[in-house]
């Protein structure tokens, strides 16, 4: 009879003391509000969604994790999207949330970016975004992918995300896209914002590529040949060669190039239709990353040895 009650008393003991762990493996890591992105791609298994919510210090133990989605949320399944998680939630809230499903991401596309740019950070924040897709349905819609915050529905298909930023571009520049003047205005837009950095200089630049356009003289816009040259990932690269054969080399043709080389936003879709008359005809972004301007070669010259050469 004693060695029965020890025995009881011993199960008791392992009893609570595993309840006791349980309840305490669960609770949240820390206190930190400090937000990931935590991304379930279609069809992962359970396991695996826990097995990373552990690498990522999200939860305490895997084993507890999955006891408790074995038995209490046994049944449900977590959604495919993008998450933000964070430390200070208790696995049975991080669990609620990933059943639940994603709400809307929030996606920032800066200005100046290219396609292939908005492209690469739409793949990394949407679990099913189909880059070929995006690349292939915008071939045409470059310029008009307005910079800006979005909120995207993670399950949003391709057709849906160019139709967000068409309509954001409508709705903010007020450009009609059937006018082919449209089309000259968004081109000369994406040369001022990879020229420019402020908006005194986006029209001092704008009156600069247009007085040349009017008198035929070359834009040579070193933008337009870092685009022709098309590096990954610094897409932005330096060029080294301005004579890379391209339609969009802007050293060797003269007017503007066949198409917008970057998504500009409305400081200089502004500064492309209100120009800044002016003597200059060069201009400079020095290696402290102010702009120069001469009226003449020579005092461009003296620029160039000056403000970027060593």
């Amino acid at each position: 009879m004693k060695y029965l009650f020890l025995s009881l008393l011993l199960i008791i003991f392992v009893t609570f003391s595993l309840a006791f762990w349980y309840l305490q493996v669960l609770k949240p890591i820390n206190s930190s509000t400090t937000q990931i992105t935590f991304t379930i791609s279609k069809d992962e298994a359970g396991n695996s969604v826990i097995s990373r919510l552990y690498a990522q210090k999200l939860i305490r133990s895997e084993l507890a994790s999955k006891i408790y989605q074995r038995f209490v949320i046994s049944g449900k399944h977590f959604k495919p999207g993008a998450f933000q998680l964070s430390a200070d939630l208790s696995t049975p809230q991080i669990f609620q949330i990933l059943i639940s499903g994603p709400k809307d991401l929030r996606v920032t596309i800066p200005e100046g970016w290219r396609r292939e740019q908005i492209a690469e950070r739409l793949k990394n924040s949407l679990p099913e975004f189909n880059t070929k897709e995006f690349l292939a349905q915008t071939q045409n819609l470059e310029g008009r992918l307005f910079p800006d915050t979005y909120l995207l529905p993670v399950q949003s298909t391709t057709a849906q995300i160019i139709k967000i930023f068409t309509d954001n571009f409508d709705r903010q520049t007020q450009l009609d896209a059937e006018n082919p003047l449209t089309n000259q205005i968004i081109i000369l837009a994406s040369l001022i914002e990879r020229e420019a950095k402020d908006d005194t200089d986006r029209r001092l630049v704008s009156g600069i590529l247009i007085k040349r356009l009017e008198n035929d003289w070359p834009l040579q816009v070193d933008a337009t040949v870092q685009y022709a040259v098309n590096i990954s990932p610094n897409w932005w690269a330096p060029i080294t060669d301005t004579k890379y054969p391209s339609p969009y080399n802007t050293y060797l043709h003269t007017g503007i190039p066949p198409k917008p080389i970057c998504n500009p936003g409305l400081a200089s879709i502004s500064a492309a239709q209100n120009p800044q008359n002016s003597s200059y005809w060069y201009y400079l972004s020095g290696t402290d990353g102010i702009t120069r301007y001469a009226t003449d070669l020579a005092g461009h010259n003296l620029n160039v040895d000056k403000y970027l050469r060593p």
